[in-house]
């Protein structure tokens, strides 16, 4: 989810009181939610619709969707001030676009820009790994521009916060350096933009130079993205383009680059029938329900020529534009109607046998509970791993082997719940890896301060009795979770089912529970064979 937020008032005088009020009417169109706390007003987006993260950027569609002032004329002028790209740097990083804004000093807005930068960074780059923006003080630079790979031992600037060095010096000492360096896959050259004077602007994705360095006064900044993904240079690009114009600067834009210019503006169709298949009708009024959105729009004799503007990187085809289509028309509006199969649903078998267990227990108070699928290692140490699935790049150690058993983790379970009141009577149906294979168990648990072996093994013969009218022999056998000669195997004619007994008291304080457990656990898919038998 992506953040944007502004302070109640600033907010107001940026945007205007008209469409501020709007901005909860929008969000049930468009899908983000609002909150309001302390006089900061927040809106969370699903990641799908980054030409919406800024206030600007609301504004603009909220005055189209509204107001009617609809795009009609192209928002970019063409420019002569363009990258040249050396041969040397396409392996390093082979995407590079450009363009300029111009306007009044950018004051206010100066933070706004830096901030949506970052923003930019961390979404679409991927913390500048796909792409990064390079933003320069077009009056204090002279183009045309180079961009290509300098030693890095010799290459010698000041960057924007006037930490001078050579471009090793930067990478090994200075933060930006230290953080994005392994971005760098050359261990002698450095990518490196330069003006017409060898100054050097930028050393992408890490630091810009001092030469260049915006500020409240600048009004010509000129823009530079470079990256490994032509897609999400591309996508960055266009979404800084349209942000600048929203602020009311006039955005140029070089003509050297066919893919790029075509990208903004460029035509999809789609087709009445299209439209009623996925929304189950087509609205009378399509064509104004598609500019309120922010398209351009003209009737074709099977349907619509949809021409989509550049900063809309989440539309990929005829869906995204008829989903638009009925979000402009309201979901609400649209008649529900049953759906229609193919054929008739039958229960899935293993689920059937499970839902059984589940009524046999509850019937006798037994409450259903789930625990986590991944834990540690260390988890097990006391019961032995033998699931054999290990993630090799956990996020976190604490997730790192599939389980193998149940009852460890829904001891953990009674671990946060111990000033619940006793009894505790719990069970949990799940998948477990034994040995690299997948299997289905049941494991119940008593906790009381006088849980004993009788206890849960009384449940263990309701349970048979219910599902194969039939009791099982219970083997003494050795586990380092039950107390010696409290529980063992539970066999069904030489098939063992699984294990039972009172667990071994140091595994309990290790979980910090002080009152006793009796447990089972059995596989369920052994069950299920002697039942289908």
């Amino acid at each position: 989810m992506v953040v944007i937020k502004e302070n109640k008032d600033d907010l107001i005088h940026e945007i205007g009181i008209n469409y501020y009020s709007k901005l909860s009417d929008f969000a049930g169109i468009i899908g983000y939610s609002i909150e309001e706390e302390n006089n900061e007003v927040k809106l969370e987006f699903n990641p799908d619709r980054p030409d919406l993260f800024s206030f600007y950027a609301l504004k603009s569609n909220m005055k189209i969707f509204y107001d009617g002032n609809y795009r009609i004329k192209p928002l970019f002028e063409k420019s002569d001030k363009l990258i040249r790209v050396d041969n040397s740097v396409k392996s390093e990083r082979p995407y590079v676009m450009s363009f300029v804004a111009r306007g009044k000093p950018l004051g206010n807005y100066y933070s706004h820009i830096i901030d949506y930068q970052e923003k930019l960074h961390e979404t679409i780059g991927k913390s500048r790994k796909k792409m990064a923006i390079g933003i320069h003080d077009l009056d204090n630079i002279s183009p045309p521009f180079l961009f290509t790979m300098r030693d890095k031992k010799t290459l010698e600037f000041t960057t924007y916060d006037n930490f001078h060095g050579t471009a090793r010096e930067i990478l090994e000492k200075h933060d930006k350096g230290k953080q994005y360096r392994q971005l760098i896959s050359s261990d002698t050259m450095v990518p490196v933009i330069l003006d017409s004077k060898e100054d050097v602007m930028s050393m992408p994705p890490i630091i810009n130079g001092l030469k260049s360095k915006i500020g409240n006064n600048t009004s010509k900044l000129f823009f530079d993205i470079t990256g490994t993904d032509y897609n999400a240079v591309l996508s960055a690009f266009y979404l800084f383009a349209y942000e600048m114009s929203y602020i009311g600067y006039e955005v140029l834009i070089p003509d050297a680059d066919r893919n790029t210019i075509n990208y903004d503006w460029r035509k999809v169709e789609i087709t009445h029938k299209e439209i009623t298949k996925l929304m189950g009708l087509e609205p009378d009024n399509t064509v104004i329900l598609l500019r309120k959105m922010g398209y351009r729009c003209e009737v074709t004799s099977g349907g619509y020529r949809v021409d989509v503007p550049g900063n809309r990187i989440d539309v990929m085809g005829p869906v995204d534009i008829i989903e638009d289509i009925a979000k402009a028309y309201g979901y609400g509006r649209i008649p529900a109607r049953p759906l229609k199969t193919s054929g008739t649903g039958v229960p899935y078998t293993p689920n059937e046998d499970e839902n059984i267990i589940k009524g046999i227990l509850t019937s006798i108070n037994y409450q259903e509970v789930r625990s986590f699928i991944l834990n540690s290692e260390d988890f097990y140490r006391k019961t032995g791993y033998s699931g054999d699935v290990i993630i090799t790049n956990p996020k976190s150690l604490e997730y790192s082997v599939i389980r193998d058993k149940l009852y460890p983790g829904i001891i953990s379970l009674l671990a946060i719940n111990k000033r619940r009141k006793l009894p505790l009577k719990i069970f949990e149906i799940g998948q477990v890896v034994v040995s690299g294979n997948q299997e289905s168990h049941l494991c119940v648990l008593y906790n009381n301060s006088k849980a004993a072996y009788s206890d849960i093994y009384a449940v263990l013969e309701y349970l048979l009795a219910r599902t194969i009218n039939a009791g099982a022999k219970v083997l003494q056998g050795n586990y380092n979770e039950i107390i010696s000669g409290r529980g063992g195997d539970i066999v069904y004619e030489n098939t063992t089912l699984g294990i039972i007994g009172e667990m071994d008291p140091s595994i309990l304080v290790d979980f910090g529970i002080q009152n006793p457990v009796a447990f089972m656990e059995i596989n369920l898919d052994k069950l299920r064979n002697i039942i289908e038998k």
